[in-house]
């Protein structure tokens, strides 16, 4: 923001660990991503040269996400120089309010509607961004824990738990946590951080192991090899939205993965739920559009157990997290959105024209977004 009521605290109460000159760096007016990345290289540059300093804490905004803050350490400056070659992330921290997790993530507002926002353009909701904030985290901070009882703190604790199983958490009170779990800790790996789609870690390695939680969270994966009805699937989803049968006793707080829509069978949906907001937009093509002669080498062998002829790799696979899920409700739910044998039998083209005659509610959008897509692509190479 224009104002930075951390940086203006920070100078006001200062305190040198080291009984050497603190050294702050104030930046404002701009997001680590994007308009701050070159000054973010040049003030790191200069601190790093001094050789007086063992670590740098880079306290970014409340609204930004971890992952394009670890993605500024890979891009190039205009000689070349990256942040990643003078300096590397050792952590990734994301300090949670653990007096108001559970209802902001039930909120319906938008950033733009508390004047939060990172620039005009930002849509993004706040559930929404909780949920990436918790997801790429290498250590968990729940804060506020002398505001919450004993069963309110665990039900946080095992719903993030359950959205980021590799993190580290921490329970503080005023943020008051040991350095050495922040610090000097080895838990980023810029590796693992590349391999990273957006997915939650069920989702791309199926770690999960079944079992009975004691405050009502849990998570399943759903799978199937069936593309679903574009306006059933709707239904469903703003069933999820607002707790109607079976969602009012199976709460889902949050779902992600990919979707195969009978209108658009060679795109892959991108589907995201987090309170009371649900995205699904078109993604990359599915593997079985693409020549093979263009896959990158490995592939074919790595795509083998998700190949079945004669639709490929096309699926859908959804991770869902909730509270008292039933899952043979929710999968019956979904089960319904999908297409029958009988419609298995006909064409492609036929599953298209029958998802807009039923009213498909995401046609328009995917349409212009491919449009738009495509049109992208055609000035790029030219």
């Amino acid at each position: 923001g224009e104002i930075n009521i951390d940086a203006a605290l920070l100078k006001k109460h200062s305190v040198s660990v080291t009984q050497k000159e603190e050294h702050m760096v104030e930046m404002s007016n701009g997001c680590i991503c994007c308009t701050l990345r070159e000054d973010l290289l040049v003030e790191v540059a200069k601190i790093a040269a001094q050789g007086t300093f063992d670590y740098l804490l880079i306290e970014s905004t409340g609204v930004s996400e971890p992952m394009p803050v670890a993605e500024t350490f890979t891009f190039e400056d205009s000689t070349g120089l990256r942040l990643g070659d003078i300096a590397e992330i050792d952590t990734l921290v994301t300090v949670v309010d653990g007096s108001r997790f559970l209802s902001e993530l039930d909120s319906i507002q938008t950033l733009q509607d508390r004047d939060w926002q990172a620039d005009p353009e930002d849509q993004r909701t706040i559930s929404h961004l909780l949920c990436d904030q918790v997801e790429f985290a290498n250590v968990i901070i729940v804060n506020k824990c002398d505001q919450i009882n004993s069963d309110e703190k665990n039900q946080v604790k095992r719903l993030i738990q359950q959205m980021n199983p590799a993190a580290h958490l921490i329970e503080s009170v005023y943020s008051d946590v040991p350095l050495d779990r922040v610090l000097g800790t080895g838990l980023f790996s810029m590796s693992d951080a590349e391999k990273h789609d957006g997915w939650l870690k069920e989702a791309r390695v199926g770690e999960h192991t079944p079992e009975t939680l004691e405050y009502g969270i849990s998570s399943f994966s759903y799978r199937a090899r069936k593309p679903f009805w574009p306006h059933k699937l709707n239904l469903v989803l703003e069933d999820m939205l607002n707790q109607a049968t079976p969602f009012d006793t199976s709460i889902v707080l949050r779902s992600k993965g990919i979707i195969w829509l009978a209108s658009f069978t060679g795109i892959q949906g991108e589907f995201s739920l987090a309170g009371n907001h649900f995205n699904l937009v078109p993604g990359n093509p599915w593997w079985a559009e693409i020549d093979k002669e263009h896959w990158p080498e490995g592939l074919e062998d790595a795509i083998a157990p998700l190949w079945t002829e004669p639709h490929g790799d096309r699926q859908q696979e959804i991770v869902i997290i909730g509270q008292k899920l039933d899952r043979d409700a929710v999968t019956k739910a979904l089960d319904a959105c999908l297409l029958t044998e009988e419609e298995m039998d006909m064409r492609e083209e036929a599953w298209n024209h029958m998802s807009v005659d039923a009213g498909d509610p995401f046609y328009e959008d995917w349409y212009n977004a491919i449009d738009s897509a495509v049109g992208a692509g055609s000035d790029d190479d030219h």
